[in-house]
């Protein structure tokens, strides 16, 4: 598999469709992003979160604000689309590990199950992918 650092381990992928969850910049803007299903941080905003780290007051219990309460409107706006992308990506990326599941033959009850709906919600909502994804690899 990959190296493995303090319990990260080495996934990255260059045709896996990641953006930095944090700063919401793709990958061809970031390079390398550190990731896991669903997320991913790129080094700037690694640094800038280990630099918080160091500098936090352990005793401190401050709730952070949500990111968009130091938005102005402008600024609210134009991440927007980001978000909508960051969606889609995960979306796209869920499919994917629906796909693999479905190439392994695992039933559509138990997809189901891990993803807290019923084998019926889960078939009409991911066998035309699954079923474009076996197409696309020539099965």
């Amino acid at each position: 598999m990959g190296n493995e650092i303090g319990g990260v381990k080495d996934i990255a992928s260059a045709d896996q469709p990641f953006m930095c969850s944090f700063c919401l910049r793709s990958r061809e803007e970031t390079g390398v992003l550190v990731g896991a299903p669903a997320v991913g941080i790129c080094r700037q905003c690694a640094e800038a979160a280990l630099g918080l780290f160091h500098k936090a007051d352990p005793e401190a219990h401050s709730i952070a604000r949500a990111p968009w309460d130091i938005l102005n409107d402008a600024d609210l706006l134009r991440q927007l689309p980001r978000v909508a992308k960051a969606r889609d990506d995960v979306e796209g990326h869920l499919r994917n590990w629906v796909s693999a599941a479905r190439v392994r033959k695992l039933s559509w009850a138990s997809i189901g199950e891990s993803l807290g709906m019923s084998r019926q919600s889960a078939w009409e909502r991911f066998h035309q992918s699954t079923a474009a994804q076996r197409a696309e690899d020539g099965q």
